[in-house]
This record gives C-alpha cells, sequence and structure tokens, in this order.
C-alpha cells in the first residue's frame, strides 16, 4: 500500500494523475513487482460479491486479457494514455476555431473529438460524459439552426475522390520493411517514454526528433491486406499517421508549456506558473513541424487556485 507515501488521506483513491505519478515513482524506485513497470491492483480483500457487483469492468479486463482472476489473484496495471483532454478548438456553440479570434464556417465538433474546456488541465471522472451529451446535444441544435436556409455547398467530389483514390492506391503498392502493428507499437513507446506521466526538456526534445524518424517511416509500412472491401488494416494505417500528427501537436505543446498544470507534470518546471501559462494552447501542423500560439483563458466566476492534499 505505497500511497500512503503520496495520499496518506485518499490512499488508493487519490485523483488519477496523482496515482499515475506514484506508481511511475514506484517503478523508477526500483519496486515495480519483480523490479518491472508495473505493480499489483489488490482487491481481493472485498471478496467474490462485492468485485463483480462493484467493480466487474476491472475484473473483466483481467480475465479477458491476461487470464487473471481477480477475486484469487492481484491485478498488474501501470498508468496508460487513454483521453485527450484536449483536441478540435471550438466555441461554446461548437463551432471550429481556426485561430486565437476567427472561426471556421461551417465546420461544427463535439465531444472528444473537440476540446470547449469543460477539463481545463486534468479531467474529472465521467466528465468526458458531460462533454459527449451536453455539447452534442447543443451542436446538434447549432447545425439545424446553420444550414436552415441554406443551399448545398458546391463541391467537386470527383477531385476529392481522386486524391483518396490516389493516396490508397500508394498504400498498397508500398513494398515496406516494416508491418503496421510494428510501427505502431514504436510509435506508442515513444510518446509513453518522452511524454508521458513526467516529463522534461531534454526527454521531449529527444522525442520529438524520435517521432520524425518514426513518421518518415510511414512510407515503409507494407499492408498485408490490399482488399477494397472492410479493410481495417487500411483504415488503421491512416489512422496511424493521424495518430502521428496529433502526437507530434501534443509533445510540441508540452515542451513549450514551461510549468506543471494539472495532468501535465514537469519535472523541470514542477510548479504552475499562472503569468506566463494561464492560457490556452493552440497547435497548427505545418509543413515543416508543429506551430503553437495561444488564446487567453477566460475567468467568469471562479479563480483558478493550487490543489491540495
Amino acid at each position: 500500500r505505497f500511497m500512503a507515501s503520496y495520499a496518506p488521506k485518499q490512499m488508493e483513491l487519490a485523483p488519477r494523475d496523482i496515482t499515475s505519478r506514484a506508481i511511475v515513482s514506484e517503478v523508477r524506485a526500483g519496486r515495480g513487482v519483480e523490479g518491472g513497470t508495473f505493480v499489483h491492483l489488490d482487491l481481493r480483500h472485498l471478496g467474490e460479491e462485492k468485485i463483480h457487483q462493484r467493480l466487474p469492468f476491472c475484473w473483466e479486463e483481467a480475465h479477458r486479457h491476461l487470464g487473471i482472476d481477480a477475486v484469487k489473484e492481484p491485478m498488474p496495471v501501470r498508468p496508460t494514455i487513454h483521453y485527450s483532454m484536449g483536441g478540435i478548438p471550438v466555441n461554446t456553440d461548437c463551432q471550429v476555431r481556426n485561430g486565437a479570434q476567427g472561426l471556421v464556417e461551417g465546420f461544427f465538433a463535439a465531444g472528444e473529438t473537440s476540446c470547449v474546456s469543460v477539463h481545463g488541465a486534468n479531467r474529472l471522472g465521467s466528465n468526458a460524459l458531460l462533454e459527449c451529451v451536453v455539447y452534442g446535444r447543443r451542436a446538434g441544435y447549432k447545425m439545424a439552426a446553420y444550414v436552415e436556409g441554406r443551399s448545398l455547398p458546391s463541391l467537386d467530389e470527383k477531385k476529392l475522390l481522386e486524391e483518396a483514390e490516389r493516396d490508397r492506391a500508394q498504400l498498397f503498392e508500398q513494398q515496406g520493411n516494416y508491418r503496421l502493428e510494428q510501427l505502431r507499437r514504436k510509435f506508442q513507446d515513444c510518446m509513453t517514454t518522452y511524454c508521458g506521466v513526467y516529463r522534461s526538456e531534454e526527454l521531449m526534445t529527444e522525442g520529438l526528433e524520435r517521432l520524425a524518424e518514426l513518421r518518415a517511416q510511414l512510407t515503409e509500412v507494407r499492408l498485408d491486406d490490399r482488399g477494397k472491401v472492410w479493410n481495417t488494416e487500411l483504415t488503421e494505417a491512416w489512422e496511424l499517421r493521424n495518430l502521428m500528427a496529433v502526437g507530434s501537436a501534443i509533445m510540441t505543446g508540452a515542451l513549450h508549456r514551461q510549468e506543471s498544470r494539472g495532468a501535465h507534470s514537469r519535472e523541470d518546471f514542477p510548479t504552475r506558473d499562472d503569468p506566463n501559462f494561464l492560457k490556452h494552447t493552440l497547435a497548427y501542423l505545418k509543413e515543416d513541424g508543429v506551430m503553437i500560439e495561444y488564446r487567453p483563458v477566460v475567468i467568469t466566476r471562479f479563480e483558478p487556485k493550487e490543489r491540495k492534499y
């Protein structure tokens, strides 16, 4: 029960960012299970009935992935990335921003793809559901009002289809050295290693160089499935390309933010810096990399304060 050293009052029920940092600190100190990269989550004291009633997801995941019965054995766990608190920047009407002030005509986004900034720098439990339900509904109403009385835009579909077909054909023709899963795993490991729970300038600078190398290797991926119907490997290839773009934006934004705030924890800048960084990060993907700009945070009711335990 090492959480007594990090959050003695909350223990294992401490917020996810604090618990994640504690797990990584234990692993770094060589106190992972058998010196490995994970710790044990032990539910056995709760008993079978309570585990299946209150924590069925934990039991199912451990059983499905590892064949572990959490009623009888502890589960190996470690922090992982499962949600992005950023996303497509939108206003409260879900209209997509094209910068600190302007909006993109006719473009809306809502839910986990967007960033209306209900989370701040550290998402609270179930706030993703709030984001989807509240802003999904709001986006629907706003889009309906926007299109009312408007005619369909003029669109050259042939040109777009030809571009997509060329892109698909190029992926099919590549006789690369890497299978898709190999490169995806390298990308995941890169983000975890260089822009994970703890971050620093040295780590992220090296990580961006590594990420650039991996993005260049996208042209060396070979697809085993070259079918044109229900080709999930093709979809995953396009997805990996997009994930690498998002990863570049995350790591570049984190490198520029020289402070610690919420889930963003810099070992070289351990304190929060409101005078310089109480602002939203805007990232733009350019030919030569990611460009970073900022937009002010508008405070209407609640002044941000340091979270203490």
